[in-house]
């Protein structure tokens, strides 16, 4: 947990005092605005619900539910991060953190039957089942074993899913070679989610060291906002992650999907038919 006393100028006192979520990050509280917590922390996360609307918005022709859920998962979790971080409150929390494992669910889902075919309605039931006793679990619980087991269950079902994508990729790749536009999402989400994932643990371990006011601080008066760092650099890589789950489902069902960058930025999959003529 980030310490949240190391000085008066680090805990300032706003208008959401006193904080009651599990976890303080290692941005200054109340620095930039009385009214917001982690300034930077709550604005970064704007990025990840664009990032979904954008990939709703560019879902391929053919939508399946669940690829409207998991972008409209993803969303929420902007939302909720905005609101976290900018009240620090554990009701706030919840609204960041379970729509987290909410994605990561749906994400599963589509690995899972795309990868073993599709399974019987025992399979949405036991994963209901799951997000049930998930929710109830992480809303009754706090402190650090709540944010623990938190950060651990929703790191397994993301390293699943990239397990999942190596299968697919592999398979795919002995069939026919690996499209360019595919390939270079595949780099541009390792790099991102491998760089976000390193600012994230020098933030959560190291934050007397660089929050820039506490008397071990390596520097004073800055603080490098890695948080919000991880905000900007996690959200494209869950999102590109998100995005080849896509291509990799209708790749696998042979409904002919290609890589598009959505206004030079945004990954996006588009579908074609057989002879290559869009379907949209």
């Amino acid at each position: 947990m980030a310490p949240t006393s190391v000085s008066p100028a680090f805990d300032k006192v706003g208008y959401w005092s006193p904080n009651t979520a599990s976890i303080d990050w290692c941005e200054n509280n109340y620095t930039v605005s009385y009214y917001i917590a982690e300034f930077w922390n709550s604005t970064s996360s704007i990025l990840i619900a664009a990032l979904a609307a954008a990939g709703y918005m560019n879902l391929a022709s053919y939508k399946e539910r669940r690829m409207t859920l998991l972008m409209q998962a993803f969303f929420t979790i902007g939302l909720g991060s905005v609101l976290f971080h900018g009240t620090l409150r554990h009701k706030m929390q919840l609204l960041d953190e379970l729509p987290m494992l909410y994605a990561a669910t749906i994400g599963m889902f589509i690995c899972i039957e795309t990868h073993f075919g599709k399974q019987g309605r025992w399979f949405p039931i036991a994963l209901t089942a799951w997000i049930v006793v998930a929710t109830v679990i992480f809303s009754t619980t706090s402190g650090t074993l709540q944010s623990l087991s938190f950060q651990l269950t929703y790191a397994s079902m993301i390293l699943s899913g990239l397990y999942f994508l190596r299968v697919f990729h592999t398979t795919r790749r002995a069939i026919r070679p690996t499209p360019p536009a595919v390939s270079r999402l595949i780099r541009v989400t390792a790099v991102s989610m491998i760089t976000a994932i390193t600012v994230w643990l020098i933030d959560y371990n190291l934050c007397i060291y660089i929050n820039g006011v506490s008397e071990e601080s390596l520097w004073k008066g800055w603080n490098p906002q890695f948080h919000a760092w991880w905000h900007l650099l996690s959200a494209y890589g869950v999102y590109g992650q998100s995005v080849l789950i896509m291509y990799y489902h209708y790749d696998m069902r042979e409904m002919g999907p290609e890589v598009v960058m959505w206004k030079g930025i945004v990954p996006a999959v588009r579908l074609t038919s057989k002879t290559g003529k869009k379907i949209d």
